[in-house]
């Protein structure tokens, strides 16, 4: 075992005084309660209580060649423990190596083979006391028990060590949508017959598009771009992109994804005629590098009056993996997508390990809000405590709510809240929202140990 010794930057192990830790023993916090006898009264009325400090016993043994040495380390042990302003302290566990041996089968310094990992938790304590006790004369050299005890400053728990820890959703990765009028709430650019315009009907409505033969046209499709010689639609020559989608039903004929092309003659010549099925379907589109020209369509061959076809979510990414339908970014809803999406808060989880409640007031954690739509007032939800502000808030304003100071890009708005303070729980899933969408983050988060 060792023990680790923190101030500011500087780290300082035990065993780099000599010292080999036997024991760590934390006790239990000690408890003071608030209570009064009323005359006539049997018993005490109980105000509460609450935890005050934490007592750490740990124990080693050190060794020195002579007394000048010895008198050395302890003015070094001395100095370093006896610091009125506290420092952390955690127990570095472990075993010495090798596990079995045979007496003489191993040489060198007994401090080289520890092997040890650090505890989960730390403690920010003061020396009570520190005691060296002569133990005797072993092989010329003196032997020190050392026996310390430490009393907790601040919190009277195990911490973790504090990071910034950023809440966000569980969110797979969307491809660009670079398909036209992909919410189906749009006319596509050219849709229905070839040669006869009256020959089909169209409905676009709630994200789905649906075709129907009324006449006799030649061919019965839908358009996602209009034909233009020279017109790629940002799409580039030598490329493979993956188109997807949903065909939500087909009452008769084969359907199919079309793309085509023009090349150097300036004749459109198909590239990709593959079949899909109702249901989610996909199909690659390889772009011949020599390509001018670029539209797709969806397409059912073999109809007659009376035949059908739907379909919904068409997307068209670069590469050839299919990934999650998202909107294409030139498609009105797009926006509010995004934010849906990416700035969701709607019962986000803090994942708090630790064993007692978390209090701003008492550990100081802040919640950090970073706005990503604007709104009149700004409500903060954490396992049913509500911090409310009402002003007005602008996309990317800057929230710090510690409990007891409150501000919007550095600027104080505690006049402006309900002074809410907020907890972390043990033993629950602590989960907070906010009524507009943002960014969360927990500065200075910390689990804390009884």
């Amino acid at each position: 075992m060792d023990l680790l010794i923190e101030k500011g930057d500087s780290r300082t192990y035990l065993s780099q005084l000599k010292v080999l830790v036997t024991k760590f023993e934390e006790g239990a916090p000690a408890i003071t309660r608030n209570s009064t006898q009323i005359q006539g009264r049997n018993g005490n009325v109980d105000f509460g209580g609450w935890h005050t400090s934490k007592e750490i016993e740990v124990e080693g043994f050190y060794r020195a060649d002579d007394l000048d040495e010895e008198t050395i380390l302890r003015e070094r042990l001395y100095a370093l423990l006896s610091d009125t302003d506290g420092f952390y302290i955690t127990e570095m566990r472990g075993e010495l190596t090798p596990d079995f041996e045979r007496p003489g089968e191993n040489e060198g310094n007994l401090y080289e083979q520890l092997t040890t990992r650090p505890s989960h938790k730390r403690f920010f304590v003061y020396a009570k006391s520190v005691e060296p006790e002569l133990q005797g004369n072993i092989g010329g050299a003196v032997l020190y028990k050392l026996t310390m005890t430490f009393i907790t400053m601040k919190l009277p728990y195990g911490e973790s060590v504090p990071r910034d820890l950023a809440i966000k959703l569980n969110v797979p990765y969307y491809g660009k949508n670079l398909m036209i009028n992909t919410t189906g709430n749009i006319p596509p650019s050219i849709n229905g017959a070839y040669s006869n315009s009256t020959g089909s009907v169209i409905l676009s409505s709630g994200g789905e598009t649906s075709l129907k033969v009324t006449g006799s046209p030649s061919e019965f499709y839908y358009r996602f771009m209009i034909p233009k010689i020279g017109e790629m639609y940002g799409f580039n020559p030598g490329s493979t992109y993956v188109i997807s989608g949903k065909l939500l039903n087909s009452s008769g004929g084969k359907v199919i994804i079309r793309s085509q092309v023009t090349g150097g003659d300036g004749a459109w010549h198909s590239i990709t005629e593959t079949e899909v099925k109702p249901g989610k379907f996909s199909a690659k589109i390889p772009i011949p590098l020599n390509s001018a020209s670029f539209f797709t369509s969806i397409q059912q061959l073999n109809f007659e009056p009376g035949y059908e076809f739907s379909f919904s979510k068409i997307k068209i990414e670069s590469g050839e993996t299919v990934t999650p339908y998202s909107p294409s970014p030139s498609d009105p809803g797009y926006n509010k997508w995004y934010l849906n999406t990416y700035y969701n808060t709607d019962n986000l989880v803090i994942p708090y390990a630790g064993t007692v409640p978390c209090s701003q007031l008492e550990q100081g954690f802040i919640i950090e809000f970073t706005a990503k739509e604007g709104g009149s007032g700004l409500k903060v939800d954490l396992n049913g405590t509500k911090l409310t502000y009402s002003g007005q808030v602008y996309s990317d304003d800057v929230f710090k709510l510690s409990g007891y100071e409150y501000t919007k890009n550095g600027i104080s708005i505690v006049k402006s809240t309900n002074k809410a303070y907020f907890k972390l729980l043990p033993g629950i899933t602590n989960k907070i929202s906010s009524s507009l969408a943002g960014e969360i983050r927990i500065l200075n988060f910390q689990n804390l140990y009884a």
